[in-house]
């Protein structure tokens, strides 16, 4: 099961996220579940760093992936970090044996 926390901050904009696991939907290189959470997790990443420049923090192992902003949220983060959760969120719904998400408050 891929495990997914969503760090919200007090004012509900999101400064974080951890994914952890994988889907076991199929053979390693052949999951369409893990494909897609990585795809959108790591597009967020490259979005916050290329297209705005954000300072962010992240840690990537094998099935495991930490991303921290390192700036103050604002509404050009949060539309690529929102974006990513609506996608994130879809994908549970669409594979609730095999992906859960949880928010969290800082």
């Amino acid at each position: 099961m891929i495990r997914i926390n969503i760090e919200k901050n007090e004012s509900n904009l999101i400064v974080g996220y951890t994914v952890n696991g994988h889907a076991g939907f199929a053979p390693e290189g052949q999951d369409i579940v893990c494909s897609a959470v990585s795809t959108l997790t790591m597009v967020a990443i490259n979005g916050l760093e290329e297209h705005l420049q954000c300072e962010i923090a992240y840690e990537i192992k094998d099935g495991y992936l930490q991303v921290e902003l390192k700036q103050t949220p604002d509404d050009l983060t949060q539309a690529i970090l929102a974006t990513m959760e609506i996608g994130l969120k879809d994908i549970a719904e669409q594979y609730p044996q095999r992906v859960r998400i949880q928010e969290h408050r800082r």
